[in-house]
């Protein structure tokens, strides 16, 4: 999906984590086709920075017509997107990629640092108590997440390496039960890459589907460039992240 250019107003700028911005934006267009998983190609407005930066929705709103995104001040790009005021306009691209399925009666959710947006989507959008989430953080500051999850999920387990908020250990550490209980129809994961690689390998083992977003660095965010492909696990070559994915089965990637 090649998505369109919609420009919008932004009608929310929070500083909500460490480095972690929260951004509303007035884009009924996109509100209305967006789907989890899928992401916006956003210009910097900077003309020192030409290439657009691709951040996962978070979630929509149609009747208000706004999309949200969270995003973490990785580099001048998004340092810059973080100087900007409400009420600035600002030019995004998408909705664009592929989605997450959304078919299953159990879903479990698991995501990581800015990984946990598409996860924080798919919950908006899900049916009462057909998904459960698992998030997790270095500390209780980067775990802000768990308060903006709905009401509406089944289970929210929150991890934290140090132990300051949940239960401590990594999210994946938690996996193991929830997918020996047998109910699982589906796990659906964004995060870091070993965090991926790890819940992808025990929902093999326990017989669970499970697709992956795949996060990577990228120019056109159409399929033209190849500055984001990822190696398929058949050694057929390579997938283009952002038009074959981001979301992927995980049986078709190599993480």
């Amino acid at each position: 999906m090649s998505g369109f250019v919609e420009k919008g107003i932004i009608r929310v700028h929070d500083h909500v984590g460490p480095d972690i911005w929260l951004m509303q934006i007035e884009l009924p267009r996109i509100a209305k086709e967006a789907k989890p998983g899928q992401f916006v190609h956003v210009k910097v407005n900077d003309p020192r920075y030409i290439l657009r930066r691709p951040i996962s929705i978070a979630g929509t709103n149609p009747g208000k017509g706004r999309v949200e995104i969270i995003y973490r001040i990785v580099g001048k790009g998004t340092d810059a997107m973080s100087h900007l005021k409400v009420g600035d306009t600002i030019d995004c691209l998408g909705p664009l990629g592929t989605s997450f399925s959304m078919d299953k009666d159990h879903i479990v959710g698991i995501g990581g640092g800015v990984g946990i947006a598409p996860i924080l989507f798919m919950s908006r959008v899900a049916e009462p108590q057909q998904m459960t989430v698992v998030i997790g953080g270095r500390n209780k500051e980067e775990v802000f997440w768990k308060d903006l999850f709905p009401k509406t999920v089944r289970q929210l387990i929150v991890t934290t390496d140090d132990g300051s908020c949940g239960i401590k250990g990594f999210s994946v550490s938690v996996l193991p039960e929830l997918f020996g209980r047998g109910d699982v129809d589906e796990a659906c994961v964004c995060g870091p890459g070993i965090m991926m690689k790890t819940a992808a390998q025990m929902a093999k083992d326990a017989g669970v589907y499970c697709e992956v977003s795949m996060e990577r660095r990228m120019g056109c965010g159409i399929g033209t460039c190849l500055g984001c492909v990822c190696d398929r696990k058949d050694g057929k070559g390579h997938y283009k992240v952002c038009a074959d994915g981001p979301v992927f089965n995980a049986e078709e990637v190599v993480l």
